[in-house]
């Protein structure tokens, strides 16, 4: 791997403290200025993401809003959500905040936006401030969730689709359904993931109710046993990045009424989720 001049060193794998989270997935890195950045330090976070498919890079405090935009459109278009509140002057970052006037209530398994035709390719939250204990997000391998379905499953489900809809956003996106593979291919990767999730998912057209509910319950919860989970724990100016084409997750709402403030940008897809 070459070597990357950062803030007077040198950024490679080996001379990052790159810690596997579990045995399933996701790392926690140090040693990675997200702002400072060249092209081939780009490249070596580019790729721990993919091998890792989640990964928390600390010591990011100085990070900006400015500096966070920037560095995920160097992943692509940004998303911009459309619901959710936003840091104010710009309407591409999400202000994700609880605290004594509003208590962090958000809990449940999802792929973030997975209810746009251009779902989010990748996710990142910075940690602006955090709870004393408490307020993790977990993730779920669906490279491992797929492949641990037996060999009939897959022949199944690898022609069926599902429906996703963000009603808890805006009830009137029930009209507009978004239609995506149960099981698609990483474009960069080619690896095999579920992608379904029981935030947004809400049938599947090519089956009646029964059978696509039946079918649906089961893979939700199949595919966020704890076998193939991981967690990251906040650090002020952790920042956390995700892959939504293979990474469902769920936030944590374990800290009462402290403060927890995170700060979100998700860089869209390229193109639609396909097989």
């Amino acid at each position: 791997m070459a070597e990357v001049a950062v803030s007077s060193r040198t950024i490679t794998r080996n001379n990052l403290d790159i810690r596997p989270l579990s045995g399933a997935m996701g790392a926690e890195v140090r040693g990675v200025d997200v702002a400072a950045l060249d092209e081939e330090g780009f490249q070596v976070v580019r790729s721990l993401l993919l091998e890792y498919c989640a990964i928390a890079l600390h010591g990011n405090e100085h990070l900006t809003d400015d500096d966070l935009r920037e560095f995920g459109m160097r992943w692509g278009k940004l998303d911009v959500h459309g619901y959710s509140p936003t840091v104010k002057g710009y309407d591409d970052i999400l202000n994700i905040s609880s605290g004594p006037k509003r208590r962090g209530s958000a809990e449940g398994w999802h792929s973030d936006v997975s209810w746009k035709e251009i779902p989010p390719k990748i996710s990142m939250l910075h940690a602006r401030r955090i709870p004393e204990v408490g307020g993790d997000t977990i993730y779920a391998s669906q490279y491992k969730a797929y492949e641990d379905l037996s060999d009939n499953m897959k022949e199944f489900l690898d022609p069926l689709d599902a429906q996703h809809d963000g009603r808890g956003f805006d009830i009137d996106l029930i009209r507009t359904p978004s239609t995506h593979p149960i099981v698609i291919s990483h474009p960069e990767t080619g690896r095999k993931a579920l992608y379904v999730n029981r935030g947004f998912t809400r049938r599947i057209p090519q089956l009646p109710p029964n059978e696509s509910s039946a079918i649906l319950n089961f893979l939700y919860s199949h595919c966020t046993r704890e076998r193939y989970q991981a967690r990251i724990r906040y650090e002020p100016g952790t920042l956390a990045m995700w892959d939504n084409r293979c990474v469902q997750h769920c936030a944590v709402p374990d800290y009462g009424f402290e403060v927890r403030e995170m700060h979100r940008v998700a860089v869209l897809c390229d193109s639609r989720p396909a097989r």
